[in-house]
């Protein structure tokens, strides 16, 4: 997954090889833990990309129907949980 480090300082990330430091502003190709990936979405100031399974404009009519939805999500969501969670609203 390809990820973006947007605050103002250093920060590190759980990876499957260790602790990766990315500095501001530094997009860089991690391999997460299942538990590192949960801790690193949970920071707004890290942008999440799931490159492998899809491309950028899909990514945004998603963001797009959620909102027409009146969905909620983090702005680092991954494509994979805002396509759940589009899918669960439509469910009910």
């Amino acid at each position: 997954m390809k990820v973006t480090n947007n605050s103002k300082a250093m920060q590190g990330v759980h990876t499957l090889h260790g602790i990766k430091y990315l500095k501001p502003g530094q997009t860089d190709d991690i391999s997460f833990t299942e538990e590192g990936l949960k801790q690193a979405q949970r920071l707004a100031f890290l942008l999440i990309e799931d490159d492998a399974s899809d491309s950028d404009l899909d990514r945004e009519d998603l963001k797009k129907q959620a909102n027409e939805l009146g969905i909620e999500y983090a702005r680092n969501i991954t494509t994979e949980k805002l396509k759940e969670l589009i899918d669960a609203k439509l469910a009910s």
